[in-house]
């Protein structure tokens, strides 16, 4: 790693793959776990299932996810920084294994708080769960395509080796390819991200250097990508059709807060301003000297634009000012 590179410091978190804090989280979530099966399983919707008491679920379960996210965010993050190391590979596996193993024993939480609020709706309103209305709103909204338990929970055994396997594949392959690009003249081996990066690179050749070698390696293994893409999305039309949504988008909809309308008149928009685009491609060419653009010049920079280096610091307190611009509280966690 060069002086230049960014590395992520994952030590505020865990210190090392074989912390014992990692077994200590894992063991206190996994009483968690139990706790919400004995405290919750058969009781939701119960006649004495009280607002109050759905309010603290939530904030129990928002506390679980708090706690698993920690382990998560660290073991991906580790593995993402270098897929070669196979002890940070364990980890990742290790806490896929658990997050399946957890989401089977829990489906039923998700299940009968759906029934709770699909035979409830005025609690959707309830003062006491104010702060949770949204969240109320999109499980009603999505409780039609849920299915019994154990459907639940076959599919999300079926998806760790199935759809996240072919995900994780593809990931791992794409980040150990290294990229011969010629860089201002001088031939150079990258990973995938840092050739991306010259897709936008002030020097025209470098730019073209970058876009054949990127896309030249990925088909080389078209099969490979085409062959997860299918799986994926065979197995999403499949997982649709069962949950009778009205289509393949459906689920994205409610995730997105959205409605097929909107999105249909978004891409209406998108369609009848094509010539917008065209002309804008038009300008550029122009601009950039060129009589025609090429694929390597979409994300050309424009020569009149100011190419301003920032470190690292520099980034980091710029974010920070956005950030705190939008919500100054939340940038109290950034800090």
């Amino acid at each position: 790693m060069t002086e230049k590179e960014i590395a992520w410091d994952l030590t505020e978190i865990f210190s090392s793959h074989d912390d014992p804090k990692i077994t200590e989280a894992f063991d206190k979530l996994s009483m968690q776990a139990k706790n919400f099966i004995k405290d919750y399983k058969g009781k939701i919707n119960a006649p004495d299932f009280t607002s109050q008491k759905l309010l603290e679920l939530f904030k129990k379960r928002e506390d679980f996810g708090a706690d698993f996210s920690e382990i998560n965010l660290y073991s991906n993050r580790l593995y993402s920084g270098n897929m070669t190391i196979p002890e940070s590979e364990a980890l990742k596996n290790r806490v896929e294994d658990f997050n399946t193993k957890t989401a089977k024993e829990l489906a039923f939480l998700g299940l009968d708080i759906a029934k709770l609020v699909a035979k409830n709706p005025d609690i959707i309103n309830d003062p006491i769960l104010s702060n949770y209305k949204h969240i109320l709103e999109k499980i009603k909204r999505k409780f039609p395509h849920d299915l019994s338990e154990v459907e639940e929970q076959i599919i999300i055994e079926k998806d760790q080796y199935g759809v996240k396997a072919w995900s994780n594949l593809q990931s791992k392959w794409l980040n150990t390819r290294k990229i011969e690009v010629e860089v201002e003249g001088v031939k150079k081996e990258l990973a995938y991200g840092e050739a991306d990066a010259l897709l936008a690179h002030p020097d025209r050749n470098t730019r073209i250097s970058a876009n054949k070698s990127i896309y030249g390696l990925l088909g080389k293994d078209e099969y490979l990508f085409s062959s997860a893409l299918r799986s994926v999305c065979g197995d999403w039309v499949n997982n649709s059709k069962r949950r009778k949504y009205d289509s393949p988008m459906h689920n994205s909809l409610i995730v997105n807060d959205t409605t097929q309308e909107i999105i249909d008149n978004l891409m209406k928009t998108i369609e009848e301003s094509v010539g917008v685009y065209r002309r804008y491609l038009n300008i550029k060419a122009k601009i950039l000297g060129y009589t025609k653009l090429n694929c390597a010049d979409i994300h050309a920079p424009l020569p009149i634009a100011p190419h301003k280096k920032y470190s690292w610091e520099m980034a980091k307190e710029l974010t920070i000012q956005a950030y705190k611009r939008f919500d100054s509280e939340f940038v109290a966690y950034l800090i």
